[in-house]
């Protein structure tokens, strides 16, 4: 019974999140500040793969000072690492690649300002975090997080990650304080409470600001959600009236597009979206024990594992024959809807990682977000259109995703850099994400043509974590949609890094540059990188 919502959705992860995986990189890694030369390094999903100058694996607040200061010593520039799941090219250096994994302290405290608190040094995954949180007296938990539990608490929050339940904005809003290694070398917390215009900034900074040490989160005793995952007709149910309802009475709303779910072999007419089905996912906290014992979904998860899979196994088998895609996908969803409709209620950590974290997926990731119209009538209209795209490129023979869109809609952020900023604190926006197996045909041509739309449409952003560098002419489109932020945010990482230490990374010179004018640019480029 555990799996029956969760049975076929175990491999789709989606989320974005966020740096570099430790047992990825290929030659020795050293703790102290020592470069090494000639070392290989390779992001999760192995788009990414680079040589920097050195890699290095902290393991102490004072190893993060030493590497600062030889970076300096020896006029090189730094990026840092986490788990490993970024692909775009934000972790990319020649110089100094620093892997924060090794980062793994939890305390945490009773505070006179904020109430219960817990400071993860940037390493812990989230799955380490939430058992210490839930092991505690009284059980604790934060509030929202990232689908999958292994991402770490740097990456979720230099990247501005996020979850489904609408009011938790992005994961960075979460956090009462963070500790950063500045290029100085010195330690410096930031806070709402010391500068709440410098704490914007920090709390998602790109790694343009120095290492992240630690986020202390502020946390809340341990609750329950109840998860109904739920199966409409699309032409039955997806109206701006139905989906504000359902927001309105919900904790947090996801749903799915499921491509060419409702095709049909034997049918004269097998590719017919009006057969197509929605998936609506919806979190509302409650009272309710939990359906389950954490030793019962402990038990489970080998099963879910290893359906997991093969059911990637069966995808992989679409790349060279995309034409099959209707027939396996409508396999899959029709396995997973003959559950019915279900709910269940869980403790928040379970609901929120309702997918199981299986390093061995390989995925192409695409995730833009755009402000929602206050009926919610222009997120209807792109499911529809990201929908009738599908059909056309399959009208061309052509089968650019074979997994899932998943759209979420949470609040807007005061964070400079978040593709969600919004000086209205109530303003909703909507994340559209994009999953589709590793190296399948025809994706970029699809996504740029998704992007594109949306940038003229709705002017959206893409998550920096996922993929968005191959869009045409992105860097000028997000020099200008974020000018101002970047203005805002150039003053303060200015202040921090005068010598561009950690700005090493071309495609965020390149959009610095464009919205500061050509004089910062020439300056960016002063380090060799």
């Amino acid at each position: 019974m555990i799996m029956k919502y969760i049975f076929l959705f175990v491999l789709l992860i989606s989320t974005g999140c966020k740096s570099f995986a430790v047992n990825n990189y290929k030659g020795l890694v050293i703790r102290s500040a020592m470069p090494i030369d000639n070392k290989t390094y390779e992001n999760w999903n192995g788009e990414i793969h680079f040589s920097p100058n050195a890699i290095f694996l902290p393991s102490t607040l004072q190893d993060l000072i030493n590497i600062v200061k030889l970076a300096k010593t020896n006029d090189k520039t730094i990026r840092c690492a986490a788990q490993g799941h970024t692909i775009s090219t934000l972790s990319v250096t020649e110089n100094y690649l620093v892997v924060v994994t090794n980062l793994t302290k939890v305390t945490i405290q009773n505070d006179p300002k904020y109430g219960w608190t817990a400071t993860a040094e940037a390493g812990v995954s989230l799955t380490d975090f939430e058992t210490a949180l839930r092991n505690h007296d009284p059980p604790l938990t934060i509030n929202s997080a990232t689908v999958y539990n292994t991402l770490r608490a740097s990456g979720v929050i230099a990247t501005g990650s996020h979850g489904p339940i609408t009011n938790s904005s992005i994961m960075p809003d979460q956090l009462c304080s963070m500790k950063i290694v500045t290029a100085s070398g010195e330690v410096r917390e930031f806070s709402k409470e010391i500068s709440e215009s410098e704490f914007n900034v920090a709390k998602l900074n790109l790694g343009l600001l120095g290492i992240i040490y630690s986020a202390t989160f502020c946390v809340q005793p341990m609750y329950n959600l109840r998860m109904n995952d739920t199966f409409y007709s699309i032409n039955e149910w997806l109206n701006p009236k139905n989906l504000k309802e359902l927001l309105d009475s919900s904790d947090g709303v996801e749903f799915f597009y499921w491509p060419f779910n409702g095709f049909n072999q034997s049918d004269p007419k097998p590719l017919d979206p009006n057969r197509d089905q929605i998936w609506v996912k919806t979190f509302v906290r409650t009272d309710d024990p939990a359906s389950f014992t954490q030793q019962q979904l402990e038990q489970s998860l080998p099963n879910q594992t290893q359906e997991a899979i093969q059911q990637y196994e069966l995808r992989r088998t679409l790349i060279p024959n995309p034409e099959k895609t209707p027939n396996v996908t409508a396999t899959l969803w029709n396995g997973l809807t003959s559950f019915g409709n279900t709910s269940f209620v869980y403790q928040v950590p379970d609901a929120m990682h309702y997918v199981v974290s299986e390093e061995s997926i390989k995925l192409e990731l695409m995730e833009i977000a755009f402000k929602a119209d206050p009926d919610l009538s222009n997120v209807v209209a792109e499911y529809l259109f990201i929908m009738k795209t599908l059909y056309d490129f399959a009208g061309e023979g052509k089968f650019p995703l074979n997994i899932f869109v998943d759209f979420r809609i949470i609040k807007s952020t005061k964070t400079l850099l978040s593709n969600t900023f919004d000086k209205d604190p109530e303003a909703l926006y909507c994340h559209i994400d994009f999953v589709t197996i590793l190296d399948t045909p025809s994706w970029q041509e699809f996504a740029q043509l998704i992007a594109q739309r949306a940038f003229d449409q709705y002017k959206a952003k893409p998550h920096c974590a996922k993929e968005w560098e191959f869009i045409p002419n992105v860097d000028s489109y997000l020099a200008n949609a974020f000018s101002d932020q970047i203005k805002q945010f150039e003053q303060i990482r200015a202040k921090y890094d005068p010598d561009k230490i950690f700005f090493d990374n071309k495609s965020l010179q390149d959009i610095f540059n464009i919205a500061l004018g050509s004089q910062n640019g020439e300056d960016s480029n002063k380090k060799k990188v």
